[in-house]
């Protein structure tokens, strides 16, 4: 009797089409060569493989034997698809074609960050130091989406203690060109900063829906200054709850990012297979929100 193995029913969406670009971003030139194992291995190939990996969180043996390659060139494979940019270049065509096809809508977009400990439970290469919030080492996932979809728009990694409204601006200029039509710019209060609302406002004609923070009333406090003071930072924004509710989106992405895709899982250290992480996990993400797009 032959056995013949079936893909697991949650894998199958990443099989329903070829990579090319990906081959494309690899191509060999004179002066740099593709160290990814030997010639005869597609490229696309080892990227359907590592994608599998991250949905399955199994082995890079495990799955490295079900392709009939070496463990060593899976693993050098994941490294080149990083330093190279083949991951982030391949995030950003995914964006540009949710764009084309109407899955960003950008009339309502979140961002926030995650923290995702360090799988050593100490200090890595990259994690800086102790969080005392958190009360452990890790990393940061900063993360824009599109709430009505939430298809990732644009994403930053650093180390665990990086301050979220500090990335607030970069994330966003790096969303421009997905955010021409744009209605609402919603987080929580750790970004409730000035120079971020006044960005949102002149960069993308929108509102902000960012709530105001409360101050602890000090000994010179008043009814009217404090009045005038709010409704100074008040401007730009929108403190609609039905607006501001729908920040929630981005944190259901982070949910279903490390239950189901696993990030955070892997048995790695330090920042830089942290990122790899990552992207292999939003690009599965992106590519199930496709497959659900197409199917419906």
């Amino acid at each position: 009797m032959t056995f013949v193995p079936k893909l697991p029913h949650k894998v199958q969406y990443l099989f329903h089409s070829s990579y090319p670009f990906v081959a494309k971003l690899c191509e060999k030139t004179k002066i740099e060569k593709f160290i990814g194992g030997r010639p005869g291995y597609d490229k696309d190939f080892l990227f359907s493989l590592l994608l599998m990996k991250r949905v399955t969180n199994w082995s890079f043996r495990t799955i490295a034997e079900m392709g009939g390659i070496s463990h060593s060139t899976l693993v050098r494979a994941n490294t080149y698809f990083l330093t190279h940019h083949v991951y982030e270049k391949f995030f950003l065509f995914l964006v540009k074609k949710a764009y084309g096809k109407g899955l960003i809508k950008g009339k309502f977009v979140a961002m926030d960050s995650s923290f995702v400990q360090t799988f050593s439970g100490k200090q890595e290469e990259g994690s800086e130091g102790w969080n005392g919030f958190k009360e452990a080492y890790g990393f940061k996932l900063h993360l824009l989406i599109d709430c009505e979809t939430k298809f990732p728009i644009a994403l930053t990694i650093t180390n665990g203690l990086a301050s979220d409204n500090t990335l607030a601006i970069p994330l966003l200029k790096r969303a421009k060109n997905w955010l021409k039509k744009c209605g609402y710019v919603l987080a929580d209060k750790g970004y409730d900063d000035g120079e971020i609302i006044d960005f949102i406002v002149k960069a993308f004609s929108a509102k902000a829906g960012i709530p105001i923070r409360k101050h602890n009333r000090g000994k010179n406090y008043s009814w009217r200054g404090a009045t005038k003071n709010f409704q100074l930072k008040a401007k730009g924004r929108t403190l609609k709850k039905s607006v501001y509710n729908r920040r929630t989106a981005v944190e259901r992405v982070f949910s279903v990012l490390k239950r189901v895709f696993h990030l955070g899982k892997e048995e790695v250290r330090g920042i830089l297979s942290f990122a790899k992480q990552v992207y292999l996990t939003l690009i599965c993400y992106m590519l199930k929100l496709f497959d659900i797009a197409i199917s419906s």
